[in-house]
C-alpha cells in the first residue's frame, strides 16, 4: 500500500466511494481504505432509493443529481410505485413513491469501483488507527495525507480524534431478508409493540424483500422485536443484520484542521425516515471536490461545510425538528393514530419523503 497521498478516504460506503471518484477525477492522488474485506458486506439498510425526481424536490438545491442519479439500470432490484403506511390499528394510508431497490453490497462496490476507474487506489482490509496531523495511522502502515474524509460510518473513529462530536441519537436497527414476491409498494408499520419510536419496513426487491426495523431508545432489543414482527406476518428470516442510524441532524460542524466528515459519520441523514444513500452521495461528491479545490486552488476547507449546508442543510435541520415533533406522538399508540388520520395520505407522505419541509404536491 501506498505511503502517501494528497487525499485519504476512510470507508468505501457511498459517501466515501463517491467522494474518493470526484477528488480523483479532478486530479488528487486518492487513496479509499476499508476495514472489510468485501466491499458493502454485511447489509444493514433498507437498501431503497428514492427516483431522480422525487430526490430533485426533495432537495431543490442539491448540485450534481444528474451526474449522481440515475444508477446503472442493472443494479435494480425492483421497481417502486408507492408506499403504504399501516397505523398501530391496521389503518392504511397509499400514496405514489416513485424508486428502486438495490442490493447494497452490489451497490457499493459499484460504486467503489467507479472510484477506482476515475484514478482512486482501493485498499481493503485496511484498518484506521490514528492520526497525527497529516500523519495516518492504518493496520497497514503509515500514511502522509493532506486531506482526510471520514467516511467510516455513525461511531466514526476518525471524527472522534479530530475532535468532533458524534451524532447525539443513534437508533438502533435490524434488517434481514425474506422469500417471495411482495409488489412494487413499500410498507412501512408504526406502533409501539411494533417498532417503539420508529418503523418497520417491507421493502420489495425481487424473488425476496428487505423486512426490517428501527426503533427508539429505551426499547427492547432489536433482534427480539424483529422476530415478532416476522413470526406476525409469517416470515422466515435470512440474512439478519443490526446497527444504528443516526436520527438527530448533521454534526454542529463536519471540517476540523484537515478532516472532513461525510454521510453517516457527519451525520448526514434524513432523520425523518432514516435514509442516507443520496445524502451521502451528495455530500460525498462535494466532500471530493472541496478536497480537489483546496489542494489545486488553496480555496479553504471550510468551503465543504458552506456547500453541503447550501445544498441541503435546510430539509436535514427540518427533518430532525419533524422527528423530534414525531417522538412526542410515538409514545403512545393512539396519537400515532390521530395524528395519522389528522395527517391523511399526502400528509403522511409529506412527513416521511420530505421530512416536513413545505407544501408539497401530489396525491
Amino acid at each position: 500500500m501506498q505511503d502517501r497521498c494528497d487525499l485519504l478516504v476512510v470507508g468505501a460506503g457511498p459517501a466515501g466511494s463517491t467522494a474518493a471518484r470526484y477528488a480523483a477525477e479532478a486530479g488528487l492522488d486518492v487513496l479509499l481504505i476499508e476495514r472489510k474485506t468485501e466491499i458493502g458486506t454485511p447489509v444493514c439498510c433498507g437498501e431503497f432509493n428514492a427516483s431522480p425526481a422525487v430526490l430533485a424536490e426533495a432537495l431543490p438545491n442539491a448540485p450534481g443529481l444528474d451526474e449522481l442519479f440515475p444508477v446503472d439500470p442493472g443494479l435494480v432490484r425492483r421497481a417502486i410505485k408507492g408506499m403504504v403506511a399501516v397505523s398501530p390499528r391496521g389503518r392504511e394510508y397509499g400514496f405514489d413513491l416513485e424508486g428502486y431497490t438495490v442490493d447494497r453490497d452490489a451497490f457499493d462496490q459499484h460504486l467503489a469501483d467507479a472510484a477506482v476507474r476515475a484514478g482512486a487506489v482501493l485498499a481493503t482490509e485496511t484498518v484506521f488507527l490514528g492520526r497525527e496531523g497529516s500523519r495516518v495511522q492504518t493496520s497497514r502502515g503509515d500514511v502522509e495525507a493532506r486531506v482526510v474524509i471520514a467516511a467510516d460510518g455513525p461511531l466514526s473513529r476518525v471524527c472522534r480524534l479530530a475532535g468532533m462530536e458524534r451524532s447525539a441519537v443513534l437508533a438502533p436497527a435490524v434488517t434481514c431478508r425474506v422469500d417471495g414476491e411482495f409488489g412494487d409498494r413499500l410498507r412501512i408499520f408504526f406502533g409501539s409493540r411494533i417498532a417503539p419510536g420508529g418503523y418497520a419496513w417491507v421493502f420489495p426487491k425481487r424473488g425476496c424483500a428487505n423486512v426490517g426495523l428501527g426503533v427508539q431508545r429505551p426499547a427492547p432489543p432489536v433482534p427480539v422485536l424483529l422476530r415478532a414482527f416476522l413470526s406476525k406476518h409469517g416470515f422466515v428470516a435470512r440474512d439478519v443484520q443490526a446497527g444504528f442510524v443516526p436520527v438527530s441532524g448533521p454534526i454542529r460542524t463536519t471540517v476540523r484542521g484537515n478532516v472532513l466528515a461525510v454521510g453517516d459519520a457527519a451525520g448526514q441523514v434524513v432523520a425523518s425516515n432514516g435514509g442516507g444513500i443520496a445524502t451521502a452521495m451528495i455530500c460525498g461528491r462535494l466532500a471530493g471536490l472541496a478536497a480537489a479545490r483546496h489542494l489545486l486552488a488553496g480555496e479553504p476547507l471550510e468551503a465543504y461545510e458552506r456547500a453541503w449546508r447550501s445544498a441541503l442543510g435546510r430539509e436535514l435541520l427540518a427533518a430532525a425538528g419533524t422527528k423530534r415533533m414525531a417522538d412526542r406522538v410515538f409514545g403512545s399508540d393512539l396519537l400515532i393514530e390521530q395524528a395519522m388520520r389528522m395527517l391523511g395520505a399526502r400528509g403522511i407522505r409529506n412527513v416521511i419523503v420530505y421530512g416536513g419541509v413545505g407544501a408539497r404536491t401530489g396525491p
